[in-house]
Formats: C-alpha cells, structure tokens, sequence
C-alpha cells in the first residue's frame, strides 16, 4: 500500500462477495471515518452502523485511529469487511463467475452474473430453500416468502402489486408476528423495508424487462434489457429482494438439545432372596462385598442367602528379606567406589565428588529395585490369578497392565505439576483485585533458574507453553469484551436503549481499572504482540 503525505491507501477485502477495493483516508482518521469512506466506495452502499472492520483477528472499534493500527511502515494496510443483511441501501457486489451456478451450462448463452438470479418455489415440501428447515421455521417465514413472490412478480410486470381487501390484510397479520419472532430470535434486526408501500405505478413500457430461463433444472430471471433503468417500483421490489434473499437462503438455526429430566420416583429393583449377592456381582463384572472384620449382620436372618459372612481378619505378613541378593550388589558397588576414589581424590574435585555421590545413591537404588520390585509384582500377579480364577478368566495379565497406567499417570502428574510452577499464583493475581505487589527481583531470579532447568525437559516446556497460551487467549478474549463494553455504552449514550447490557458493560471495565498497575501493563503487553512461532 502506498502513503503519500497525510493520505493512508487501505486494501478493503470482503470475502463474503468475493470483492476487494481501495480507499484513501488521512492517517489521523477514525475507524468511523473509514466506514463513511467505504459507504461512499462500496458497491451497494453499506451503511457504517451495519459496518464490521476485522484487523489480524480483531474488530475494530470506532474510536480507533489509523494510525495506531499499524506499528511498522512496511506492514499491509489490510482490513476485512462484513455487512448485516440489513446495511444495504441498493444492490451489493455481485458474485464472480466461478460461484454463478449458470457459469457451466452447456444450453443456456452465457450472461453476467448480475443479470440473473434464482426464483425461489413457492412454500411446499419440496422447496429447494425452505426443504431442509423444520416445519416450524417455514411457517414462520411463510410472511418473508409471500413478500419475496411479491416482489419478484412486481419486478416482472414492472408493476405495483394488486392491493389487498382487508379480510386479507388481517389474516397475514399473524405470519408476520411468526416472522418477526424468527428473525428477533435469530438476533436479526425485522426490515423496515418489508412493511413499506410500493410506489404509484408508472408507465408500463419503463424499467426493466426480465424473462423466465431455467439453468440447471431450476427456474431463474434474466435481464434482457441491461442498458435500461429500473422503475421506482422495481427499486423498491430490488430492495425488498435484498433482504429476503438473504433470510431465505440462511442456514436453519441449530437444534435446541434435549435435556434428560430423570423420574421423580424410581421403583424399587426386585431380588429374590434366594439369588446370592455376590455371585450376581461376579456376573456383572463388579467387585464382591464383603463386610470389615468383627462386624455382625444383625439385619438379616443366619439362613438367608444374603447374610454375606465378615470379611476374615487380615494376616500379618513378616516378608522375608533376600540379604544374599542385597548384600552382593552392595559389596560390589563399595568396591568400585574404593576403586575410583583410590585413583580420583574427591577431597581434591568437589565437583566430581558431587557426581560421585549421585551414582553411589543411584546404584544403591537400583540394587534396592532389583530385589524387592519384582517381588512385588510376582505377587500382585499371584492375587490377580487368584481374583480371576473365580471368574473363571484368570490371565494374570490385569495387574501388569494396572501398574503400568498407575506408572504413566504418576509421572505426568509430575511432570504437570513442574510445568505449571507459579501459573496458578499467577492466575490468581490476575483475577484479584486487591492489588498485590509486583514480583520481587528475589522471586524473578529463583522462577528464571526454574524454568531454565525445566527448558532442559522438551515435554515439561510444551506443557507450559500450552498452558501460558491458554492464559493469553483468556486475556485476549477479555479484552475483546471490553472493546465491544465500551462501544455498547457509546451508543446507550446516543440512543438511550439496553441499560441493562450497559450496566454489565460498566461493571467488566471496572473490574479491570481495579487491578494493579503491573498487571494492566502485563494485559497490555499480551494484546500488543502477535502469537508466538512454533519452535
């Protein structure tokens, strides 16, 4: 983009219409002033309050300058447009020729795209636009489509439309109630253009001339007469196609999801007094009952099949220590340690003394292992055998395969523990609004040592990283709140309406002046650079 004097050249990109343009503001200029600018450049005309400027992700807020946008000269001017159906005042961009469905036909000349638009069929379940819509959607835009034929029949014999008796006016008057609690629940705003009368009709040989060709099976309007100028009424019908076309061709709202609402009362599950508990458990693949040692079941008769006997009371087990498996991985470890300490005087190297207690204690932990951790497991295998010998299933392979999960969550609990060092501290300050003080030079020092050791853990550091983008894109998404806050009050201020939003406006932007000085310059730090690269 180029830059003469005071003059900013920006790149306007509108990818809902495939459509691009440039506009030229001064550099001291508002995001309002380019909107007014795009109103008067823009095809069709859009007005500034339907206006939507998105910058690397962002929307932009009127108050904003242009200026401040782009910190680098050599940065792209480019900013991305998005319109409401409703900020049209005449007919938007048209479609390129790749996106017309009528750019393949093979029996049809081919014409521009903006010479011909498709006639969507009356309301019936076979209708290309309202088919795939539940049944209480089409009843509520049956209003939208009966204006839409309307206007496509006004468009046609260049024509007002013939004026309805009053026992017709009365019953549309509820199909438009229907209509405008669509849209409203659609967060759509109802057009005014819908409710407002067609001009006097004219002379019939004015205007423009379309005819019925069918492309593709399907039924469309082609101008014949391009170089002519449309009547008022058909001005008016246009308009009134804009903003019918864009509700009728609108995706269906989502399904609203169901909700399980359990039973208030829930009848009791028979079992016969002869079946054992137990047994049917093992069938269920659930774990036996069994009752803690001394404890009587004073509830149930001595005969019944339920009266599940007390658990027996544990056995102290004295372990029998291998001293022969123990004592040779120790003597050997004394000797080669005699060995490197009669050649390397450690009084003399207190580093590699250091080096040499680690692999003493390593060693001697190893030799501990070797001997009681597979004792260990010879017996837990043993047990799961046992359990599973009454199953009838026995493989012995369930403990092995619990140890080593146990083994894996283990060391990824530790690992995320090292990972979010002071994050939760951190976070906490975020959202206080006490005011605590700035980290000391003491606390910077030992978290930098930290996380300089932990760098050294690829796995501990992608953790971290993960964790620390999670947090900016909370910052991030709160700062966007706020933007959108403080545009809401401006124009509660201008018109009067929404209190009640504005109210909750007031509040986010309090809570955030009420944090600490440090930690408004931290946010500010987050929103002013880009996303990290991937390493």
């Amino acid at each position: 983009m180029s830059r003469s004097g005071s003059s900013v050249d920006i790149h306007i990109e509108f990818p809902a219409y495939s459509y691009s343009f440039d506009v030229r503001v001064e550099s001291s200029s508002s995001v309002r002033d380019v909107k007014r600018e795009i109103t008067r450049t823009c095809t069709g005309e859009p007005r500034a309050d339907g206006q939507r400027l998105i910058s690397k992700g962002r929307i932009l807020s009127d108050d904003e300058r242009v200026a401040d946008l782009w910190k680098s000269p050599e940065d792209a001017r480019i900013l991305h447009l998005s319109v409401h159906p409703s900020a049209w005042t005449s007919a938007p961009p048209s479609l390129p020729s790749s996106l017309s469905p009528a750019a393949n036909s093979p029996s049809v000349p081919s014409r521009p795209v903006s010479s011909s638009f498709p006639i969507p069929r009356p309301i019936s379940h076979r209708s290309p636009v309202l088919g795939a819509m539940p049944s209480s959607t089409v009843t509520a835009l049956s209003y939208i489509v009966m204006k839409h034929q309307t206007a496509l029949g006004v468009l046609m014999k260049a024509g007002p439309p013939p004026v309805n008796s009053s026992p017709a006016v009365i019953e549309t008057d509820p199909y438009r109630s229907l209509a405008m609690d669509h849209l409203r629940r659609r967060g759509w705003s109802w057009p005014s253009i819908l409710d407002e009368p067609y001009p006097p009709a004219g002379d019939p040989d004015d205007g423009v001339k379309y005819e019925h060709v069918i492309i593709e099976g399907l039924p469309y309007l082609s101008l014949t007469t391009p170089n002519a100028t449309p009547s008022p009424v058909q001005q008016h019908a246009l308009k009134v196609l804009s903003h019918t076309f864009q509700i009728l061709t609108s995706p269906p709202p989502p399904p609203e999801p169901l909700y399980y609402v359990p039973p208030a009362h829930r009848p009791p599950f028979p079992i016969d007094p002869h079946t054992q508990l137990n047994e049917h458990l093992q069938r269920l693949g659930l774990p036996t009952i069994r009752l803690t040692p001394a404890q009587p079941n004073a509830n149930l008769p001595a005969n019944d099949a339920n009266n599940i006997p007390a658990a027996p009371a544990p056995v102290v087990e004295v372990r029998a220590v291998p001293v022969r498996a123990l004592m040779v991985p120790l003597i050997m470890l004394v000797l080669r340690t005699l060995l490197i300490m009669y050649f390397f005087s450690p009084t003399k190297r207190p580093v590699f003394a250091l080096f040499l207690s680690a692999w003493i204690m390593y060693e001697a932990w190893h030799a501990l292992r070797m001997v009681f951790v597979p004792r260990e497991r010879r017996n837990g295998h043993g047990n799961e055998n046992q359990d599973q010998a009454g199953n009838g299933n026995g493989n012995g392979q369930g403990m092995n395969v619990r140890n080593a999960r146990a083994q894996r969550s283990h060391l990824q609990s530790f690992l995320a523990s090292l990972a979010n060092m002071n994050l939760r501290f951190e976070d906490a300050v975020l959202d206080d609004p006490r005011g605590d003080p700035p980290p000391t030079l003491v606390h910077r020092a030992k978290t930098f040592a930290g996380l300089l050791v932990l760098s050294l853990y690829p796995a501990v550091w992608e953790h971290r990283r993960a964790a620390l983008r999670r947090r900016e894109g909370r910052l991030r998404t709160e700062a966007n709140t706020r933007d959108a806050a403080r545009q809401l009050q401006e124009e509660v201020q201008e018109t009067g309406e929404r209190r009640d939003e504005a109210v909750r406006a007031q509040a986010l932007l309090h809570a955030h002046e009420q944090r600490p000085a440090w930690v408004r310059s931290y946010v500010e730090r987050i929103l002013a650079t880009e996303w990290p690269d991937e390493l």
